[in-house]
């Protein structure tokens, strides 16, 4: 899969198919940043909302990360689809899950129903991440392929920045349901698909001859992995904490919540948009520290936090490392992959970033019930430290560009 012949008919797509073409590539990143994003700003309302319950800030929590479990399973799961159904059927099915289960919240009131439909948005949301990369790297090449992974994660942090503004506002106006019709921009993408992603006879469909010793070449990468689990939860807590780090303060209004919030949205953006020339100035070391050190002024400034001006500069500062996170270590497995395993590697990528997020609640609610919502933060920012210490000594990812990683 991703060969010359899949090249050269994706590239047979050209006038207004090909326009459509590049929306559903550029769609995977935005659609999993809205998972998050669209609900921040009314996590305390739907805790609320379910206060009659058992544990209803806990299922706040859960209807949140949720989603990150069917992300978890759906980038590996698809990139093993991608090679049995093809990009095309797997495009159109993601598209309508997703649409289906984010948008279910409209209507339903069990808990049970809110946490499938939103496992079903988060796989549907990681399958859709998984085949527009795929679709990048088989019709593109070198710089092309870097500048449209950049802009992914740019146009990520614009849909999340819009979502937590939109929500904000119309939860203000017509409460906590209503920011659950944002996930319905999944079906004009899905008539995309329908235009544009065309059936590739030669995408290696039924194709499993390989499968295991691919899956098996990526062992020496553990250590990338290992770091992307590490590090990946703190991507999602401006949404996931931070509303509760404002309720603490006093600060209740949804619409300061999404504004502040959308602070991180904000440096994402730009950092994202930048990461072509910032690698190429700093380099990929210096690009890691980078991350690790505005996650660690990020979760530091948020520690200390009494004022929504003071919260949105901390949450600006973690923005930075979240914009530059995704692409870093998306272009650090592709130097270390060959092309026959750059589709597993960057599911896998995909697949380590959310178990980071499914796991992140048990490791911050726990932080927050031993040191409260400040304190929580100031224990993050204290192993961020001596993280960061630790690259300083010793220089991360040592494996050489050079030395690819052979199926």
């Amino acid at each position: 899969m991703g060969g010359e012949a899949a090249q050269n008919e994706l590239r047979q797509v050209t006038g207004w198919r090909a326009w459509l073409l590049i929306a559903v590539m550029l769609s995977g990143p935005p659609l999993m940043a809205l998972t998050f994003s669209t609900l921040a700003p009314v996590l305390p309302m739907i805790a609320q909302h379910f206060s009659g319950r058992d544990g209803g800030t806990m299922l706040a929590q859960w209807i949140m990360t949720t989603p990150a479990m069917g992300l978890m399973l759906g980038a590996p799961i698809g990139g093993w689809l991608i090679d049995r159904v093809g990009p095309r059927l797997m495009t159109i099915a993601a598209f309508a899950g997703f649409a289906l289960g984010g948008s279910a919240g409209l209507w339903a009131d069990d808990p049970l129903v809110l946490l499938v439909s939103r496992f079903v948005m988060g796989f549907s949301g990681a399958s859709i991440a998984t085949a527009a990369t795929w679709l990048i790297g088989a019709r593109y090449d070198g710089s092309g392929r870097r500048k449209l992974i950049a802009a992914q994660d740019a146009l990520a942090g614009i849909a999340a920045m819009s979502a937590v503004l939109i929500s904000g506002m119309i939860a203000q106006a017509s409460g906590w349901r209503a920011p659950f019709a944002i996930y319905l921009i999944a079906a004009p993408l899905l008539a995309a698909a329908l235009l544009a992603v065309p059936r590739l006879a030669s995408s290696g469909v039924g194709d499993t001859s390989e499968a295991a010793p691919r899956l098996s070449a990526l062992a020496p990468l553990w250590p990338i992995y290992l770091t992307i689990v590490a590090m990946a939860g703190l991507m999602m807590m401006p949404a996931t904490q931070v509303p509760f780090l404002l309720q603490a303060d006093g600060i209740t209004d949804p619409v300061i919540r999404s504004r502040v919030i959308a602070c991180s949205a904000l440096a994402s953006i730009l950092s994202a948009a930048s990461f072509p020339l910032f690698h190429s100035r700093v380099g990929e070391a210096g690009t890691f520290r980078v991350i690790v050190a505005s996650y660690l002024m990020g979760t530091a400034v948020l520690s200390q936090a009494q004022s929504a001006e003071v919260t949105a500069l901390g949450c600006f500062l973690m923005g930075i490392g979240t914009g530059l996170f995704s692409p870093f270590f998306a272009s650090l497995l592709i130097s270390r992959t060959e092309p026959a395993l750059r589709g597993r590697a960057i599911g896998l990528m995909f697949g380590a970033i959310f178990l980071s997020e499914f796991l992140s609640p048990l490791i911050v609610l726990p932080l927050r019930a031993n040191f409260g919502v400040h304190g929580g933060f100031a224990a993050l920012a204290a192993m961020l430290a001596i993280g960061l210490a630790a690259i300083f000594v010793r220089r991360p990812f040592t494996l050489g560009a050079a030395q690819q990683i052979h199926p």
